[in-house]
């Protein structure tokens, strides 16, 4: 009996994982960020923002791919990839995620977004954060509604952007050396 379950317990776990596998293999979108960054560059020119550097978070892509980018405009290139969670609202899985900007929606924003001051978590005070601005009428309530950049203490947010740990304090430590830095969440 015990040999019965063993082989049960085996072959349902790999059947969810050829599942989630193809799931993830059929769906990766790939990737043109340079035409996207070459977006955010007119972007920042055109209303005063950092042209050295700039965020941009793909979140059509599932949650399982890096889909956030430090890119430096100046060498043309990405310079920090990361995984990227998102908010548990709405329809949002822990794959995909589900926009919206209304008050007590726990969805992440889609837009533009100045990277404020660097702070910390407001339910979560050890948790350091930064804060971010919403640009656009898509993301225009992300101040009032908290939404910030900070380590990934769960598998999803109330609508901010997280990362791994270890990747939080590699952005850290490079925002607290740039100004004006734009991040663009786009799907």
């Amino acid at each position: 009996m015990k040999m019965f379950v063993k082989v049960i317990i085996i072959t349902v776990v790999t059947i969810c994982s050829l599942l989630a596998m193809a799931l993830f293999v059929c769906n990766l979108k790939p990737i043109d960020i340079k035409a996207k960054a070459g977006e955010l560059k007119e972007y920042c020119i055109k209303n005063g923002y950092n042209t050295d550097y700039a965020i941009l978070a793909d979140y059509g892509r599932f949650s399982l791919q890096k889909r956030l980018f430090v890119y430096d405009f100046k060498q043309e290139k990405v310079i920090l990839k990361s995984l990227s969670g998102h908010g548990s609202g709405g329809e949002s899985t822990l794959l995909m995620a589900d926009f919206s900007n209304t008050h007590g929606s726990h969805c992440s924003s889609l837009g533009h977004y100045k990277i404020g001051r660097h702070s910390h978590m407001y339910n979560k005070p050890a948790v350091p954060a930064f804060e971010l601005v919403g640009l656009d009428k898509t993301n225009s309530n992300a101040l009032d509604r908290g939404i910030l950049i900070h380590p990934s203490v769960g598998p999803l947010s109330w609508g901010c952007v997280t990362l791994p740990l270890y990747r939080y304090h590699q952005l850290s430590e490079f925002l607290k050396t740039q100004h004006n830095v734009i991040l663009w969440l786009y799907e």
